[in-house]
């Protein structure tokens, strides 16, 4: 499976990295967050817009474009948020892309990968992001040790779910934000109606809701607008012929 192929890369990956990672810097900056971002206001919605240059799904989705110049054009739109994909072996992203960005945007960053080893965390603050990715079909009974992690490190985290049966371990992890992916991670398939059914459940235990993938033109943002309090979305922005329109019309559906 796809998933199984991208875990055993990020570990070997970060089987490297140091038990420590210097923070000064970035905390000398006030965090920007996530979890407040994520409220619709004049009839807006709230998008966290992703930069993503590739997939397993899709392969290279755009290529040859500044990422910083794509960051203040998705800002400039109208996004809430960022989400930067960091993963180099699937999805052409790199870590290297949250510090470049940060100092040109006024927004949360969200960093977004597949996040395996607690060392992770405080490498995600380091970069100057402001929010972390969970995924619970990756961590299991791990989440809750990695959401109190995040807190510790002043990262908002974004505890990703699919199906009925991971909410309960999503939402008694402590998170305040919880993101239904619409996109199955054994297959990669599409299916909007997985955020319909869930957020309910995840609404009545007291959480944010973000949905996640498979948002093509902005009708499928409207037809879901009042059930969730924000949306992330990559592809459909970021392979448009004009990512700033297309996003527009994503913030005011």
């Amino acid at each position: 499976m796809i998933l199984e192929e991208i875990i055993s890369a990020t570990g070997a990956r970060v089987a490297g990295l140091p038990d420590h990672f210097p923070v000064a810097g970035h905390d000398a900056v006030p965090k920007k967050s996530l979890f407040e971002a994520m409220v619709q206001r004049d009839g807006r919605n709230a998008i966290i817009s992703e930069i993503k240059f590739a997939s397993p799904s899709r392969g290279i989705i755009r290529e040859g474009q500044d990422p910083v110049g794509l960051a203040r054009m998705m800002v400039s739109a109208g996004c809430s948020a960022l989400s930067v994909i960091t993963e180099p072996s699937f999805f052409k992203g790199d870590p290297g892309l949250i510090p470049s960005i940060r100092p040109h945007v006024d927004v949360p960053i969200l960093r977004k990968d597949f996040i395996i080893d607690e060392r992770q965390i405080p490498e995600t603050r380091s970069l100057g992001a402001d929010a972390v990715l969970l995924i619970t079909a990756v961590l299991h009974e791990r989440l809750p040790r990695f959401v109190e992690m995040a807190f510790q490190h002043s990262l908002e985290p974004i505890v990703e779910i699919h199906d009925a049966g991971e909410v309960v371990t999503a939402v008694d992890s402590g998170a305040r934000l919880i993101g239904i992916n619409n996109r199955n991670l054994k297959d990669f398939s599409i299916d909007l109606s997985t955020t319909k059914r869930l957020a309910p459940l995840v609404r009545d235990a007291g959480c944010r809701v973000v949905s996640e993938s498979g948002f093509v033109w902005p009708y499928d943002v409207r037809s879901l607008r009042r059930e969730v309090d924000g949306f992330l979305i990559g592809s459909s922005i970021m392979s448009a012929k004009d990512p700033k329109k297309r996003l527009g019309g994503f913030v005011s559906a």
